[in-house]
């Protein structure tokens, strides 16, 4: 495999890949209905969680290159995650002669962390993975949590023997999953869930605060300050009611009676003495033993190694319980953070800590950089692995969880699917698994994160110096992108070769009044040429080839896009454009004469330009004019210009030649005040060709004053008929005259376009001569047309 990162896996790898998602999914279930009695079917020592493991090896073994594996190691929180397990293997591997097994089960407790890689190095493989996993969550959330909280109920059924807080942890991911919007749910499983939470949480404080902490962060992260409130209040009413009546229920299963004065005592056992049920007990307890390991390691000679893994550490504490009930004694002390203390001492509770901490700090930072750029799909989704997270550790700091599969899978997993979902945040941002608006490429990290804070004109770290032309200066990155730049000002930015890039070829932040001028951009494994928050960006007669997409202007103004030529963007949606302008707003903002050119075979490029959510002014629409846009397809959503994509204003397409864009030629999708004027457009049959101009309204924004006028089309739609135009008779005030359909001569119309100044790349070519051969007029048909519409596999 090259050096470039693509999005393509050969189908025996990518099956084998599928299958070990499934298995995640189902394993996920068998934990959350079955737990321990699932965990341990198989042979020791394989039992299930390892060998879904070794499935996953298998997979990423088979589909992901050395590039993408080091990539794994690329950011910090995944740092962190393998400097901790590699603390607990040597202290493992300390005591593996003498312990054998009982080390290895202990040290699984970090050797789980295993799994977050082979998560990240799936997911950097093909990012579209990611959707995957949300179906899955889905899944899990509607069907399996049901039949989990069942199965609790049942609890002394054989073969259920999910503890409380197992359940906790899995409804909050469900229920957060829920308020961001990602799956729906209806009374019922509302009700239902209500119950199960209930249920959960009066077992032990744990469970409770496992549920009470991440959902109402959530609902305070939503912006739901009013329900959290009105929760708050009918919470506190029900258990007056429930006080007053002495309402009190003992569920199959348990020894401890559902009523109010039970939360009352747990709430307050946190903080308080209580007597209740044994809680104050139960908590001192676990006190003594705490204090105990803080003495033999933090002012003790545990201090460095801990005890290691393999003792139980209740008999070398003399904290020995379990036996009066026949069963096996408990190994260890009811918190996570001092098992990792009592085995690994104080370097193995730091190296957690920082692990926990550096995870939840890239993942809130990703979780408000996607809601501040209004994003709620990106956004919803890492408040709901955030969530998942804390509610597991939080779960974790009270019981046995984490040192067992039936959390430490599912934990270490979600450590993974974060971080991956965080590298690709830029590439790969439509999440949804149904049909939805076309998405836009996101901000995120790549798979150099740690090196973005690289200073103006210089490159990453890392970054590697390329053969390039005499006066020119050459860069290239395959773990991330080659030239990142921030917060700079009246600067040009020229005369560069950058690529291979394993991620954009030059990307930048935050500038005002900058020019990017030749450029040779090549082989990069995301956008070619991207620019966010930018006030006056210039980007003209630079080379593109070969990059997921070419040029791509997010959330700035006074962008002007001219004289380049792209050639080969890859795709496929939400990538593949020639040109992207998202929440591009103002003034002065222009698309003009540029080259993109696709070859048949190489990629799967979507919209050549995309305006997506963008707005111009009365005064100064955003124009795209006289580019030159041969070859698309095969996707069967993609196509030429795409004005109004989900919305916009006053935008405006004149006198561009399009020849066998792909689905379509040039589209009105939604907005206000479009214009499609003097355009030519031409298209040959091919299986995936549609309709040559559309104005129909697919989005809910209003559509309205449209004008499209003195266009040439000549359009054969894939049966070979003509099919120039279609209007969907749903954007009021669309005005359609002047155009015409003819035969029409590629070579021809390339000689005749409206010629530009460019210099060395775009449309330098000028030998101009008017055009006598214009026939009749036609109207545009109406009907809803037998080809499709423009949209018809994408929406």
């Amino acid at each position: 495999m090259g050096m470039t990162t693509t999005l393509r896996a050969l189908p025996r790898e990518s099956r084998l890949a599928d299958l070990f998602l499934a298995a995640v999914g189902l394993v996920f279930a068998g934990y959350m209905i079955f737990g321990k009695t699932f965990a341990y079917l198989g042979l020791p020592p394989l039992y299930m969680g390892e060998l879904l493991f070794l499935l996953g090896l298998l997979a990423v073994a088979a589909g992901t290159s050395s590039l993408r594996l080091g990539a794994t190691l690329a950011t910090a929180p995944a740092l962190c995650v393998a400097a901790l397990m590699g603390w607990v293997l040597l202290r493992t591997l300390a005591g593996l002669r003498e312990y054998k097994v009982d080390a290895l089960r202990d040290g699984a407790v970090a050797l789980y962390g295993a799994y977050a890689f082979v998560m990240i190095a799936l997911l950097l493989d093909d990012p579209r993975r990611l959707a995957t996993l949300l179906r899955i969550f889905r899944w899990l959330a509607r069907v399996v949590l049901p039949l989990a909280i069942i199965a609790f109920i049942l609890g002394d059924v054989p073969f259920f023997a999910s503890r409380a807080g197992e359940l906790s942890a899995h409804l909050t991911g469900a229920v957060v999953l829920a308020l961001v919007g990602l799956v729906r749910v209806g009374p019922g499983w509302i009700a239902f869930t209500a119950l199960g939470a209930l249920l959960a949480a009066i077992q032990n404080r744990g469970s409770m605060l496992a549920i009470l902490v991440p959902v109402g962060f959530a609902l305070v992260a939503v912006g739901q300050w009013k329900r959290l409130a009105a929760i708050l209040v009918l919470g506190a009413g029900i258990l007056g009611g429930a006080a007053a009546l002495n309402i009190e229920v003992t569920p199959p299963g348990s020894d401890r009676p559902v009523s109010a004065a039970a939360m009352v005592n747990n709430l307050t056992s946190i903080v308080a003495p209580s007597t209740a049920n044994n809680l104050d007990d139960t908590k001192q307890w676990r006190l003594r033993w705490w204090r105990t390991i803080i003495g033999y390691t933090v002012g003790g000679p545990y201090f460095w190694t801990g005890k290691g893994f393999g003792p139980n550490l209740a008999e070398t504490d003399g904290f020995v319980v379990g036996l009066e009930g026949g069963g096996p004694t408990l190994r260890s002390p009811h918190s996570i953070h001092m098992t990792y203390l009592a085995r690994a001492g104080v370097p193995g509770l730091t190296l957690w800590i920082l692990t926990c901490a550096v995870w939840m700090g890239a993942m809130f930072s990703a979780f408000w950089r996607a809601r501040r750029r209004g994003e709620p799909e990106w956004s919803g989704f890492f408040l709901f692995v955030i969530c998942y997270v804390v509610s597991i550790v939080i779960d974790a700091s009270f019981d046995v969880a984490l040192e067992g599969p039936m959390l430490a899978v599912p934990f270490w997993t979600l450590i993974g699917i974060g971080i991956g979902a965080a590298m690709i945040f830029a590439a790969r941002p439509g999440l949804s698994s149904a049909p939805a608006p076309k998405p836009r490429m996101r901000r995120g990290w790549g798979a150099g994160a740690l090196l973005l804070a690289a200073l103006p004109m210089l490159p990453i770290p890392g970054a590697i110096p390329a053969r390039a032309e005499e006066g020119r200066r050459a860069l290239s990155n395959p773990s991330g992108p080659c030239l990142v730049l921030r917060d700079i000002a009246d600067r040009t930015i020229e005369n560069l070769d950058l690529g291979p890039c394993g991620a954009e070829g030059l990307r930048i932040e935050g500038a005002r009044n900058v020019t990017i001028r030749n450029l040779t951009v090549r082989d990069t494994g995301n956008v070619a040429i991207y620019v966010e928050s930018g006030e006056g960006i210039t980007i003209e007669e630079n080379r593109i080839e070969n990059a997921l997409s070419g040029i791509r202007a997010l959330s700035s103004t006074g962008v002007t896009v001219r004289c380049n030529s792209v050639r080969n963007v890859r795709g496929p949606v939400p990538a593949g454009q020639f040109v992207q302008f998202d929440k591009v707003t103002g003034a002065g903002n222009g698309i003009a004469c540029n080259i993109g050119e696709n070859e048949p075979g190489h990629g799967v490029p979507e919209d050549a330009i995309s305006l997506y959510r963008s707005q111009g002014e009365p005064a100064s629409p955003i124009l795209v004019s006289r580019n030159r846009l041969v070859g698309g397809g095969p996707s069967q959503s993609g196509g030429g210009i795409m004005l109004g994509d989900a919305g916009g204003s006053y935008l405006e397409a004149r006198d561009n030649l399009l020849i066998d864009p792909g689905q379509y030629g040039i589209a009105v999708a939604s907005g206000d005040h479009m214009t499609i004027a003097d355009n030519v457009v031409i298209a040959r049959p091919q299986p995936f060709t549609n309709v040559g101009i559309s104005v129909w309204n697919q989005y809910p924004e209003p559509c309205h004053t449209v004008t499209v006028s003195r266009n040439v089309v000549d359009w054969r739609a894939r049966t070979g008929r003509a099919n120039p135009w279609w209007d969907g008779k749903n954007c009021p005030g669309t005005l359609w005259s002047l155009n015409r359909t003819l035969p029409l001569d590629p070579a021809r119309e390339t000689a005749v376009q409206p010629s530009c100044a460019c210099r060395s790349a775009g449309r330098t070519a000028a030998a101009e001569t008017p055009r006598t051969d214009i026939p009749k007029t036609e109207i545009p048909k109406t009907g809803v047309p037998k080809a499709g519409s423009p949209k018809e596999a994408a929406r």
